[in-house]
């Protein structure tokens, strides 16, 4: 498995120059593709000539740049939520959610895929969804602290699968849920605007979707969104405080992404490529996917070793403090070409040939 980066001179688009060549690239995130669409970077750049390029001091000092409640309130009216409160990145969302049920108030209950970000030190997942539903029947019927449960909305180990899915059948009642929403945001729900509606639609108590809008979005920030009481006593939170913002140029590019079409255009690309790739690919049963999601997992190094031999780039490798059991990704993009897409497909159907 691949655990050294290979460092390169730029942020790769749709390929990339390695060991001398021009290798194809599926790996990393940009779902949407913004991360080098001039369309985007251009708006990026405007902003930072009006803007700056950061804003060193805290949202709680004398003065802070418009943009950023700006932002949050569109992203809150997009997204279907009452209030939203950015952040620096979906890391340190997730850390100040952490941190704010860390209480003897509240009893925790992590679902299996749980990301790392949400889970204080010593904290353990959930072995499977039956042993999740255990722990939160006996947070209740404890009755002295509130259950809360955390996942992420996307299960990576099973499938991919949409958790809300996994959650249907479950009691939520008097839990309160915490939902990292980082690979959704963008790509799944109404518009884009991720699970925040589906996962409304299971009547836990309350509801808070944070993450990262950099997977898909293209910019270096976090979000987390919720009823506005809950918002207003995280930002009473010391780690909101001594934090340093995102960096307001992005947030007003996504803004304006948001207002112009350009993010619903991206997107309408993304799932076009997803169902041409899908209709070239038919069936391969060593790898699984998602309706209209641009990630393929795969497992073993097999198929990573094959398409390397092809000059095609996908990501396997481990973190460092995760199974070493974690399947491979295929990532697609709105920036992919008809011909790319049809050269991977075609490697793909080749793979099995070569076992």
């Amino acid at each position: 498995m691949q655990n050294k980066p290979q460092y390169v001179a730029g942020i790769p688009g749709t390929e990339i120059r390695l060991e001398g060549a021009t290798w194809g690239y599926f790996a990393g995130t940009s779902y949407l593709g913004l991360q080098t669409l001039p369309a985007f970077t251009d708006l990026v750049a405007d902003a930072t000539r009006r803007l700056g390029t950061h804003w060193g001091a805290s949202r709680e000092g004398p003065v802070a740049p418009a943009i950023y409640e700006e932002a949050e309130k569109q992203i809150a009216r997009w997204t279907g939520s009452e209030a939203a409160c950015s952040v620096s990145s979906g890391f340190l969302a997730g850390r100040l959610l952490a941190d704010a049920f860390a209480g003897t108030a509240f009893q925790c209950v992590y679902h299996p895929a749980c990301h790392a970000a949400l889970m204080p030190a010593g904290a353990e997942r959930a072995r499977d969804l039956k042993h999740m539903v255990r722990q939160l029947d006996e947070a209740r019927n404890n009755g002295e602290a509130q259950p809360v449960l955390f996942t992420d909305t996307i299960d990576f180990s099973r499938g991919p699968e949409l958790v809300y899915r996994q959650l249907e059948g479950i009691d939520l009642s008097g839990v309160i849920l915490v939902a990292d929403d980082s690979h959704g945001f963008g790509v799944l729900g109404p518009d884009g605007a991720g699970a925040y509606s589906d996962l409304a639609s299971l009547d836990a108590a309350e509801l808070i979707v944070c993450g990262s809008l950099g997977k898909a979005l293209g910019i270096t920030a976090g979000i987390i969104l919720g009823r506005s009481e809950r918002i207003r006593q995280l930002r009473r939170l010391p780690a909101f405080a001594g934090a340093s913002p995102a960096p307001p140029a992005g947030l007003a590019a996504l803004c304006t992404s948001l207002e112009s079409g350009l993010i619903r255009a991206q997107r309408s690309k993304l799932l076009l490529n997803i169902r041409d790739f899908q209709g070239q690919l038919g069936h391969l049963t060593f790898l699984s996917g998602l309706d209209d999601f641009p990630v393929y997992l795969f497992a073993g190094s097999g198929l990573a070793s094959f398409l390397a031999s092809q000059q095609i780039l996908v990501s396997h490798f481990r973190y460092s403090a995760e199974s070493s059991g974690a399947p491979g990704r295929i990532v697609l993009t709105a920036a992919h070409t008809p011909v790319q897409l049809e050269r991977l497909a075609k490697h793909l159907s080749q793979f099995p040939d070569t076992q």
